[in-house]
């Protein structure tokens, strides 16, 4: 359970987060008017230039912030407060003095080496990873959490510049800070005396100004120089700095005349020759007890030198009792350094859980996440590898048969069949050249070390001793240390690179060969500072965004296949221009998965083009992949019901011509369970009738052999006509404005037209004529009666007995399910079934592809269908909507595994059953109560089943009816009611009309239908 200070800086983060949003979405807010960035040398820069350039192409910076990266003079290093200096002069210079002395700048001192930390060194230890996604489910950096951090700030000051150490992230609350009346002030925070004899620490003033300083002193110096409080505690130095106007104006004193840069005063205070410190040079002059003797004696950045010490001079002469720094205590806060290879590892390892109330995580934009593999960042990790729990990746791809030892770390290598040793560092760098180094060093090992350091449990001084290598051999002219030691070898390839690591580690093992070593020895080789130098950090940035792109995309694909929710599964994806790489990944795998996979994936693609994110190119919407995530459930339903149902052609019995009529359904209860890809997943229920219309069968078709070498289609309802002889133009049915899909996908389904036909006379050929298939229904079109599926069912059985083939029901019915999903109109089998099987009945079917049917007739006494016939009046709305546009959206949400749906779907089966339940107790009043319980579920699952008309027409006969629903799929077409007991058709009739006077809604006669013999 988190302690209080847990809980205060969990909601100050919280607190932090809604001001940088602020700051990105808020003109009006207050924000910086300058980001600068130090770095040592031009290559650093750039490197920094393309990161920040990604952060603000991405909207992760105030619109309104000026930045900027500054590197050094001349690539040579003038300390950190000749950087500072280097920065007032870079704003003077490209805005102005004014933007200086009145603007809120932020400046972040980033232009070290890393080399205790070097897997940082190319792209800068401020761009390092912290462990956790932030909101906006980027992956979080230093930089990131830093700039989260003091976005409250720039509302706290009237104008000044603060200054941040690049290597620490910061946890405070802006409202504790008061900078409007103070030359400078300090940031800090309590922590232990243990911890403040690693770190600098503030002795505070009466005044409440700094007294003094006291850089990593032992506990008695601590103690006896009055730092320590009752708690034992100190205030330590966070290295967070705030300069006012005072502060600001002296300073620019030592570079400026006029207010102006003065290039020779410039020259004198910035130059890797004097090579100031911010903290050493600009803030010890500011203590109360400081005093000008000590102030010479305080460890430079460079070396003591006379050029130093009349800076120094200068420096006092114009800070000393002129300015003050005051300190603020911060509290509760907290401040995590990122400092060394081995305080990153404990940080991301060892106490990651003490950092939980923070959002850390083991295992960050991972496709794994479990306690029995180690930390991981930005990595994907074959679920087959060996991964060491006490282990570190980041930025990597680690194959099945990997194995990774205890304590180890792995930067930016792909790995495969490799077994990687314990307590190293392996880190892979592609330079400039195009080539690679892989940089292996012990994970607590100091690069700093000289040639007698610690280096993979040796000296670098006793391998070369061992292996009769030279020191030329490692240093050439360099001073002797690990960071200058060219231990590693230019290779082809990142594999090779590898390979030649290890061996070193060999090497510092003992257990190479001489022979080995001679090639080793022959290579163009690359120290820890050479590689850095000469990275292509373009090349490793495009390798991080690689492996992101993958990880977030196979982790989206992860969710889907086990069954979250879409919603859920494409928030793992990036939300910016990255998306475009990851929905190629998502498009790829759509083409070699399988069934429902690529279907899922595709629809998940639809929605993501459905976003209209301005980062997405045009090339992304010009296809309609929820198309295509329909034609992945039509390929596996006609592959099933085509093998099931396979067109075997005699030429005995043949008829000349056939005439079928049915009836229509009505459903009571169970849409849209019955259609793909729901039923093919988990079944479904439906609760239906057959039914005349008018006391007719409204469903005809007829189909006869012709002397004619052509297929002709004919539409009675739309009064039209046509003959083909391109064999193609039957197969082309998924058209739905084609007036002749419907007789199309019969001859398709049915198998009328082989795949062997090659053109109208090879099929004239086989019947011995051509084929004519008519059709009519006396009803609106888009009535909800089912009148598309039942109409291809006729037509199927028609041209079946016309053939000599099965007209078994099953046949039929799987036949009119594959014709649906030819003509694309999405339905399931609840028509064809409640159509040709006369009677009311419950049909079942389990998951599957093979949707094999169970059909059980109700069986009810003469007086409930009596009761139910005088009740049930069927209504015109007047209005026609297309089922396949409503069928489509309620399977979205199937596909999408729509938790909400889903038990909507589960819940509209349990209801079927309870309404069969009701009727064989002959409760009709009961019965019609569910009709409209499940109708209220209907419009949950589809908003535009009903709309303000199909409600008003509800409403005007509400006093008359016991249950309400719409027929099929609705928003549209036919709508049924259960008239209340002892009303009338005729009181309805006269209602409608009354309130509706010929607009086109009517009550049209209906009856159940339970076959001729009840006729």
């Amino acid at each position: 359970m988190p302690n209080s200070q847990e809980t205060f800086l969990a909601q100050t983060y919280s607190d932090a987060w809604s001001d940088y949003l602020f700051s990105l979405e808020k003109k009006t807010f207050p924000t910086w008017n300058w980001i600068i960035i130090t770095a040592a040398n031009n290559r650093q820069a750039e490197s920094y230039r393309i990161q920040m350039n990604y952060n603000e192409a991405t909207g992760c910076l105030p619109k309104s912030v000026k930045w900027a990266i500054v590197p050094d003079v001349n690539g040579e290093r003038i300390g950190s407060g000749g950087a500072t200096l280097n920065v007032f002069k870079y704003i003077i210079e490209h805005d102005n003095i004014d933007s200086l002395l009145k603007g809120k700048i932020l400046i972040i001192h980033s232009g070290g080496d890393s080399k205790r930390i070097p897997q940082y060194s190319a792209c800068g230890k401020l761009f390092a990873p912290v462990p956790r996604k932030l909101p906006n489910n980027k992956r979080a950096t230093i930089f990131d959490e830093l700039l989260i951090a003091v976005s409250g700030v720039p509302s706290r000051m009237i104008s000044g510049v603060l200054v941040l150490p690049g290597d620490t992230d910061l946890l405070f609350n802006p409202l504790q800070l008061d900078l409007h009346d103070c030359d400078a002030a300090a940031f800090s925070m309590k922590a232990s005396v243990a911890e403040g004899t690693e770190h600098g620490v503030f002795v505070n003033g009466k005044n409440g100004n700094v007294f003094s300083f006291l850089h990593k002193q032992s506990e008695e110096i601590l103690k006896a120089e009055g730092a320590v409080d009752t708690y034992n505690q100190v205030d330590i130095d966070t290295g967070c700095i705030w300069m006012g106007n005072n502060l600001v104006r002296a300073l620019l004193a030592l570079i400026t005349k006029n207010n102006k840069i003065d290039d020779y005063l410039f020259s004198t205070f910035v130059n890797s020759k004097v090579v100031l410190s911010y903290y050493a040079d600009f803030l010890y002059p500011l203590a109360e007890k400081a005093t000008l003797s000590a102030y010479y004696k305080e460890t430079p950045e460079g070396i003591f030198c006379e050029e130093l010490q009349k800076c120094r001079t200068i420096i006092w002469n114009i800070l000393h009792k002129k300015c003050f720094l005051k300190l603020i205590r911060l509290n509760p806060a907290g401040y995590i350094h990122f400092g060394i290879t081995q305080e990153m590892f404990d940080l991301f390892v060892n106490n990651i859980n003490q950092y939980k109330f923070l959002g850390w995580q083991k295992q960050v934009i991972c496709n794994l996440h479990s306690n029995a593999i180690g930390a991981a960042n930005n990595s994907y990790i074959d679920p087959l590898a060996c991964i060491s729990s006490n282990s570190y990746i980041e930025d990597s791809v680690i194959g099945k048969q990997c194995i990774i030892e205890n304590g180890s770390i792995i930067s930016c290598l792909k790995l495969e069949n490799q077994h990687i040793p314990s307590n190293i560092v392996l880190h892979c760098l592609k330079l400039k050249n195009g080539k690679f180094v892989c940089r292996i060093y012990g994970r607590e090992d100091n690069p700093k070390s000289s040639m007698s350091g610690v280096f993979l449990g040796q000296s670098l001084q006793s391998i070369i001793h061992q292996y009769a290598l030279q020191p030329q051999d490692i240093w050439n002219d360099a001073v002797p240390s690990i960071w200058n030691a060219l231990l590693y070898p230019e290779a082809d390839s990142s594999r090779e690179a590898l390979s030649l690591s290890l061996l070193l580690y060999h090497m510092a093992k003992g257990t190479a060969t001489f022979e080995e070593v001679a090639v080793w020895k022959k290579r163009t080789r690359y120290s820890l500072k050479t590689s850095f130098v000469q990275a292509d950090v373009a090349a490793i940035l495009g390798w991080r965004r690689k492996v992101e792109n993958y990880v977030r995309a196979t982790e989206c694909i992860q969710d889907i296949l086990v069954g979250k929710q879409q919603k859920d599964c494409i928030k793992f994806l990036s939300q910016d221009v990255r998306l475009k790489e990851q929905i190629l990944i998502l498009k790829n795998h759509a083409k070699i998965s399988p069934f429902p996979l690529n279907m899922r994936l595709y629809l998940a693609i639809s929605e993501l083009d459905k976003m209209k994110l301005n980062y997405i190119d045009d090339d992304f919407t010009t296809e309609d992949y929820e198309t295509k995530a329909y034609e992945c459930i039509k390929k596996v339903i006609i592959q099933d019901i085509t093998t099931r149902y396979p067109f075997i052609f005699k030429r005995e019995k043949l008829r000349k011509k056939v005439t079928i009529e049915l009836p229509v359904r009505l459903n009571f209860c169970g849409s849209p369970t019955d259609a793909a890809p729901y039923c093919l997943e988990h079944g479904g229920t439906m609760l239906d009738s057959a039914m005349l219309v008018k006391g007719k069968k409204p469903i005809k078709a007829v189909a006869r052999i012709t002397n004619e070498k052509a297929i002709t289609f004919k539409s009675f309802d739309l009064g039209l006509e046509e003959d083909y002889t391109n064999i193609e133009e039957i197969r082309n049915c998924g058209d739905p404005s084609d007036p002749f899909a419907l007789h199309k996908a019969v001859l398709i389904s049915s198998g009328v037209i082989s795949k062997d036909f090659n053109d109208i006379n090879d099929l004239y050929e086989q019947y011995g004529g051509g084929i004519y298939l008519s059709t009519s229904a006396n009803l609106p079109k888009g009535s909800g009666l089912g009148t598309s599926s039942i109409l291809a069912a006729a037509g199927i059985k028609a041209v079946h007995q016309l053939l000599n083939q099965d007209d078994s029901n099953d046949s039929v019915f799987a036949q009119v399910f594959a014709a649906e999903q030819l003509m694309a109109t999405g339905g399931g089998w609840q028509d064809q079934a409640g159509g040709v099987i006369p009677g009311i009945k419950l049909i079942r079917s389990l998951p599957g592809i093979n949707q094999k049917l169970f059909i059980n007739p109700v069986v009810l006494p003469k007086s409930t269908v009596q009761d139910l016939q005088e009740r049930l009046v069927l209504i015109f709305s007047g209005q026609r909507r297309l089922a396949r546009n409503v069928l489509r959206e309620e399977m979205n949400q199937t596909i999408r595994n729509d938790k909400k749906s889903l038990q909507i779907l589960e819940k509209l089966q349990d209801i079927c059953a309870l309404m069969k339940l009701q009727l064989e107790r002959g409760n009709v009043t009961r019965f019609a109560h569910y009709l409209t319980e499940q109708f209220k579920l209907v419009k949950k699952l589809d908003k535009g089943a009903s709309n303000t008309c199909i409600e008003y027409i509800f409403a005007v006969c509400d006093d008359l009816i016991d249950g309400k629903s719409i027929c099929g799929a609705g928003g549209g077409g036919f709508l049924m009611v259960i008239l209340k007991n002892k009303i009338t058709k005729k009181e309805i009739e006269k209602r409608i009309k009354d309130n509706f006077r010929d607009c086109g809604v009517e009550v049209w006669d209906c009856s159940l239908y339970f076959g001729e013999e009840d006729q």
